[in-house]
């Protein structure tokens, strides 16, 4: 991929600008016990404020159960 010279274009920083508050960074994190067994930790930072929105902690994630996070977590109600 080439890589471009010169600033960003204006439509970037507008889409920037207009959405910055809406981005979130999601993780899913594997954290060992002291019995050996594997917990996974489910995080959500909101970037702008550099806030927690959500957190949860399973022994068996899946695609429904990261679905339903993430519709909690971003719920209006």
């Amino acid at each position: 991929m080439v890589k471009r010279r010169g600033p960003p274009s204006q439509e970037w920083r507008t889409f920037l600008r207009n959405h910055a508050p809406d981005i979130a960074a999601i993780d899913l994190l594997v954290i060992p016990t002291i019995g050996f067994d594997l917990l996974y930790a489910f995080v959500i930072v909101a970037l702008t404020a550099r806030e927690l929105v959500w957190i949860d902690v399973t022994t068996n994630p899946t695609a429904e159960w990261i679905a339903r996070q993430i519709t909690e977590a971003f719920s209006l109600g």
